[in-house]
């Protein structure tokens, strides 16, 4: 049990090294004892160009290499929190015993409206852009 545990953390501190986040304290059992939202989740995670963090529960294994098993609980707590913390809820999932094809092995899941939610702010972002390269364009033409 203490292996898999500490596999666990491995998983939380590369998920937050990889995506240029923080690892919460306790893996975010802190903030659940003491009902601050924003001490919640295993890896809180800040993109200038998002409108929210991310707010990441990481599970590793729950599974062999070829299959692991969902669960629904995971997938409304992390849900419930970041709501809390005004983040986006994802969960970041790690096949254990993976020896080849290793890019399969890490799996990140969000709920479809949060999805939607993310592909507006994109194409948001997308015409903000075009407009600007418009504008450049036309400010160029004008000298």
């Amino acid at each position: 049990m203490k292996n898999i545990k500490q596999a666990g953390t491995r998983w939380e501190k590369q998920v937050a090294k990889e995506l240029g986040g923080k690892r919460q304290p306790s893996s975010g059992a802190f903030g659940t004892q003491t009902h601050d939202a924003s001490l919640t989740g295993d890896v809180v995670v800040k993109l200038p160009w998002w409108n929210k963090a991310l707010h990441i529960e990481c599970k590793f294994g729950y599974g062999g290499f070829q299959s692991l098993s969902l669960k629904r609980e995971w997938f409304t707590k992390v849900r419930k929190e970041a709501e809390l913390a005004r983040r986006y809820p994802i969960v970041a999932i790690k096949f254990r015993d993976v020896a080849a094809d290793r890019e399969t092995a890490k799996v990140v899941c969000i709920n479809f409206d949060t999805w939607k939610q993310m592909m507006r702010e994109i194409e948001y972002l997308y015409h903000d852009y075009l407009n600007l390269l418009k504008k450049q364009f036309e400010e160029d033409n004008d000298e």
